[in-house]
């Protein structure tokens, strides 16, 4: 038995992993701050509901575990986010190890973690985590009812896929896939008769069901949004090129294209060898359709979306490197040790270089920041000090920091909530739905600062005024430099309580 084989077959291999990626990542992510979309997440599990304006609610209630177990609540979000990636990663060796044996699954977290998302994906908690999770958990559980054709597993199915579904509604690409598998696979077609698989169904609408009535009492608010963006507002085909390309950058330009042309040269049917080529062949077959199926949906919805993400496809990409995974581990097994080891090597260092092309721009910023630039890498960093400024500029002015703060999008006002001391709620202009909970008759009475991009502060103090029916005072500027270089310009004003 060769080095290789020896590591494979370890039962510890898997463990090893996961404590060098935690330290590895949790290291990273303490030189930079919380990603302004994960602090809004953070806002959600501060006030904990049914339903948000754009997303269920599930990756709230995971984060409100986790913040009231730690009082350093932006310690106790790095930490959480990082352990998430690393329960992602043992879920999908579960699943592997299910589907075929211990070889591929490790094989399948290392091509995983050889990835840009799957490995620089541990500093950012969102809702994809838990819907991931419960994704994964899926597959394991269809694993397991191929190998015992036990129909109970179906209850199960509906449980997890509901849980799914209440951090991200594509979870019902999950059952979509099955039912192409069952009509497709005569061996599974019994599933349509077994009461289990109903039972499923009830109990995952049932997990379901506060959300849809949350969403009853609200206009339909989040079924519009996720509608809105996915299926309508682009000019055909403006986002398809960029979609497919990105993918091959996120999920590893090596292991993505070398999948999909083993895929094209059918040279992954290969992986259907053993004693039982039935049970094999049923799981070679459910894990390619619940790759093929969101991969296709994305594919046609970046053709109609407002706005499309490569990112999107995470979960299809579990199913197809799990394929790949088992390619793998059968040309090892066939003495083509070289050539994989090569091919994680590269991927590895491919993917670590960009981590650290990315860390050596956000501390010494090489190429300058543009404003007023939004997306960018400065969202990583600065925040602390930021808030600081805010905070003394309130000083002096002689003011207490108010409760609320308010900006144009969520992004600015939630990322300066989580870090100033008194965490204060934010408050949008834009998308006003979001503003739950700070409705605009308690931000009046409370009063708020206002914080904008000198660029923006014009249209943006016009709306407010609007909105909130008063004029705001001009506080001053804050102007946070990071090694010398500008990371942002914010003009601050105070809206007076009463």
């Amino acid at each position: 038995m060769t080095i290789v084989d020896r590591f494979l077959a370890s039962k510890y291999t898997i463990w090893i992993i996961l404590i060098i990626h935690f330290i590895i990542w949790f290291t990273v992510f303490n030189f930079l701050d919380i990603h302004p979309d994960m602090a809004d997440h953070w806002i959600w599990s501060r006030y904990l509901s049914f339903g948000y304006y754009e997303h269920p609610p599930f990756v709230a209630f995971t984060m409100r575990i986790i913040t009231l177990i730690f009082s350093d609540v932006v310690l106790g979000l790095k930490l959480g986010s990082v352990l998430f990636s690393v329960i992602i990663l043992y879920l999908a060796y579960l699943a592997a190890e299910e589907f075929f044996e211990r070889k591929t699954a490790l094989v399948f977290v290392l091509i995983l973690i050889s990835t840009p998302y799957f490995s620089t994906g541990s500093v950012f908690w969102h809702i994809d985590q838990p819907y991931m999770a419960f994704w994964l958990i899926c597959l394991l559980i269809i694993g397991k009812y191929i190998s015992t054709q036990n129909p109970n597993w179906m209850i199960l199915f509906g449980l997890s896929a509901g849980l799914g579904a209440m951090s991200k509604y594509i979870m019902i690409l999950l059952p979509l896939s099955m039912v192409f598998w069952i009509i497709s696979n005569k061996h599974s077609r019994k599933l349509l008769g077994n009461w289990q698989s109903y039972v499923g169904a009830l109990l995952a609408f049932a997990i379901m069901a506060p959300n849809i009535y949350w969403n009853s009492q609200n206009d339909w608010v989040t079924f519009g949004f996720v509608l809105d963006k996915g299926l309508k507002g682009a000019s055909f085909g403006v986002h398809f090129m960029h979609f497919i390309v990105s993918q091959f950058f996120l999920f590893s330009a090596i292991y993505s294209l070398y999948f999909w042309w083993q895929l094209g040269t059918k040279n992954l049917n290969s992986t259907i060898i053993s004693n039982d080529k039935v049970v094999v062949a049923q799981k070679w077959k459910f894990l390619l359709y619940s790759g093929l199926v969101p991969f296709l949906f994305f594919t046609v919805t970046s053709f109609l979306g407002s706005r499309t993400d490569p990112h999107w496809v995470n979960v299809a990409y579990f199913s197809f490197f799990m394929l790949l995974a088992r390619f793998v581990v059968i040309n090892i097994t066939q003495g083509q040790i070289s050539r994989q080891a090569t091919m994680f090597l590269s991927s590895t260092i491919l993917s670590f270089s960009l981590l650290t092309i990315v860390l050596v721009q956000i501390h010494y910023i090489f190429i300058p920041y543009q404003f007023p630039d939004t997306p960018s890498l400065k969202v990583m960093t600065g925040w602390n000090k930021s808030a600081t400024q805010i905070k003394e500029l309130c000083e002096y002015n002689k003011i207490d920091v108010p409760d609320y703060v308010i900006s144009r999008e969520y992004q600015l006002a939630s990322a300066l909530g989580l870090y100033m001391e008194n965490n204060p709620w934010p408050h949008a202009i834009e998308k006003k739905e979001r503003n739950m909970w700070s409705p605009v008759r308690t931000v009046r009475e409370n009063g708020a600062l206002l914080v904008c991009p000198r660029a923006e502060c014009e249209e943006l103090l016009e709306d407010a005024s609007d909105r909130f029916k008063s004029n705001f005072r001009y506080l001053g500027e804050v102007q946070t430099l990071h090694n010398g270089k500008v990371l942002r310009k914010l003009k601050i004003f105070h809206l007076q309580p009463g």
